[in-house]
């Protein structure tokens, strides 16, 4: 199966970029073509963590995914659990390290769209496809936690 991973520097502190990224409620309508909801929390004290599900709407690709590590600030790995179109999804991490007072992620997915017509070119296109939208959703999040911090310091 083919991993894709895209690399994005939110300038930002550790903390706050985990919690923009990996938190629903933060943003949970992230722009017009990305939706995300916690269907389910880790536990009745901590709603992310290990179990705990979301949904992801990523412009026409909807899923159901599951967190099965957590490791608050450093990383997060999913299993995407139910998705249209259908794709095997074997593991996705999301990996946080500091970077002075910046903060770099890096989101990475190993999954293989079954095709009988051309694998290798629909495995391509479906990379390439995927890793526009990851770079694109971290952009966007990056943009409105920078938003979110502009508005705090004015207050």
């Amino acid at each position: 199966m083919p991993t894709i991973s895209v690399t994005h520097l939110f300038n930002a502190p550790i903390n706050e970029v985990f919690e923009a990224v990996i938190n629903a409620d933060k943003y949970p309508y992230v722009s017009r073509l990305i939706h995300v909801e916690r269907i389910r929390p880790a536990s009745a004290k901590e709603k992310d963590g290990v179990g705990t599900m979301r949904e992801v709407e990523l412009g026409v690709m909807w899923f159901k995914e599951e967190f099965v590590s957590f490791d608050r600030p450093k990383r997060v790995d999913y299993k995407i659990l139910e998705a249209r179109p259908y794709f095997e999804h074997q593991i996705g991490s999301f990996c946080f390290k500091k970077r002075g007072t910046m903060t770099e992620v890096t989101w990475s997915s190993t999954f293989r769209v079954p095709s009988v017509w051309q694998p290798r070119l629909v495995s391509k296109l479906s990379g390439w496809v995927a890793k526009a939208a990851f770079k694109s959703t971290l952009m966007v999040l990056d943009n409105k936690l920078q938003a979110s911090r502009s508005l705090t310091r004015i207050k």
